[in-house]
């Protein structure tokens, strides 16, 4: 495997291969939303680290309906680590 080295400037180029369907669904937010695709992928990395980060922090996420009806959300299998606990230094900055 080649080695790949860290970019250095503003911006790096990436390509992706997406479905079609995958695409559409795309091109459906970019309708919605009046985001470009790159803005949309952007947004949606954005959306999924601060996810995953709440989820190996212990969060759960639930959804609540206009009727109050609240449902828990599940994001990931168990192949997400579990919270880590705090060591002493950031347990005696807590308090």
């Amino acid at each position: 495997m080649a080695k790949q080295e860290e970019p250095t400037g503003g911006k790096v180029r990436v390509s992706l291969d997406l479905s079609v369907p995958f695409f559409r669904r795309l091109q459906e937010l970019e309708d919605i939303t009046h985001e470009s695709k790159a803005g949309i992928i952007r947004q949606a990395l954005q959306l999924y680290e601060y996810v995953v980060q709440r989820t190996v922090d212990g969060y759960s996420f639930k959804t609540v309906d206009q009727n109050g009806k609240e449902e828990s959300l599940v994001f990931f299998g168990p192949h997400v680590p579990p919270p880590k606990k705090p060591s002493t230094v950031e347990e005696e900055a807590l308090a």
